[in-house]
């Protein structure tokens, strides 16, 4: 789609003409709002096959046009990172209009759905997944059920904030003192807690049995487990989870869609296929699920 769209907009500028482009959003709105199904995961692949080959971009959203530290917009459909590309979606599966996909969106991205650089679920492991219960469900151990394995590890936010430099402010005017504004969030980081995280993970090993795999349904939230992950030397603490995707079935095959560091884009890859690359020596072990709750649609559908 992404070569699509370039080549559209190269024939409009060496014609002159006004070329109609089509936009990810579009479509993605259009399959949002009339979409027969009123079963999230069900809505989770024709949402998200627009979306497949937009290109992979960290960081690409913030907290809007009145942000404190990242006036990156909320929400835009021309570019992903893993976790924005999930939320995206899962916030799209959950919602019928405009606005209830926006008050999903944020529910999903921010804590008690209050906008804010310091209020959003940037870990995981401490965040993202414990704050969004309310729309999802761990079931991991009943994928894994006697192969369950826990990754532990302490999530220091304050030395992640410490950590933090100038380049995480993202789209302030040149009329804002960035470094003032940067000790301003080094110093709402220090009062935050660090964080004891105990997830759940299915290892790799276990995907040497069929049923393994069986249990695991389409549409549910895959995040990718580095047990005790040590990066504090580049961001200031440790790590549980690196990446998320979703889980889809096609024709009977299980496959991984998600916004890829590796491809630069939003893929499909096998499931299997994509955790075979890791071996016994990885610091990645294995994956937690997550399945959308249906009661979880919004009120009135």
């Amino acid at each position: 789609m992404q070569r699509y769209l370039s080549f559209v907009l190269l024939l409009s500028l060496l014609s002159g003409c006004s070329v109609f482009k089509p936009q990810p959003r579009n479509i993605f709105m259009e399959e949002m709002t009339t979409s027969p199904s009123y079963k999230i995961s069900e809505r989770i692949i024709p949402l998200s096959e627009p979306l497949l080959g937009l290109p992979y971009v960290d960081g690409g959203l913030g907290e809007g046009p009145n942000g404190q530290f990242d006036r990156d917009p909320l929400s835009r459909f021309d570019l992903f990172d893993c976790t924005t590309f999930v939320e995206t979606v899962l916030a799209g599966a959950m919602s019928y209009s405009p606005s209830e996909f926006e008050h999903n969106l944020i529910k999903l991205r921010y804590q008690h759905g209050n906008v804010g650089f310091i209020t959003r679920n940037h870990f995981t492991s401490a965040d993202w997944i414990p704050n969004n219960q309310w729309a999802l469900r761990d079931i991991t151990q009943d994928i894994a059920l006697d192969h369950t394995a826990f990754a532990e590890t302490l999530i220091d936010k304050p030395a992640w904030y410490q950590a933090m430099q100038q380049d995480r402010l993202q789209g302030l005017p040149d009329s804002i003192d960035k470094t003032a504004r940067l000790k301003t969030l080094h110093k709402a980081g220090k009062n935050l807690p660090k964080i004891y995280v105990r997830t759940p993970y299915v290892p790799l090993t276990a995907l040497n049995q069929p049923e393994v795999l069986d249990r695991i349904p389409s549409g549910s939230v895959i995040s990718m487990v580095r047990p005790n992950y040590d990066v504090s030397q580049w961001i200031g603490t440790h790590l549980n989870i690196t990446h998320q995707a979703f889980a889809i079935r096609k024709q009977g095959k299980l496959f991984l869609r998600h916004a890829s560091l590796r491809y630069k884009k939003v893929v499909d890859e096998g499931f299997v296929e994509y955790f075979s690359q890791y071996d016994k020596t990885s610091t990645l072990k294995g994956f937690n699920v997550q399945q959308p709750i249906e009661q979880a649609l919004v009120v009135g559908h």
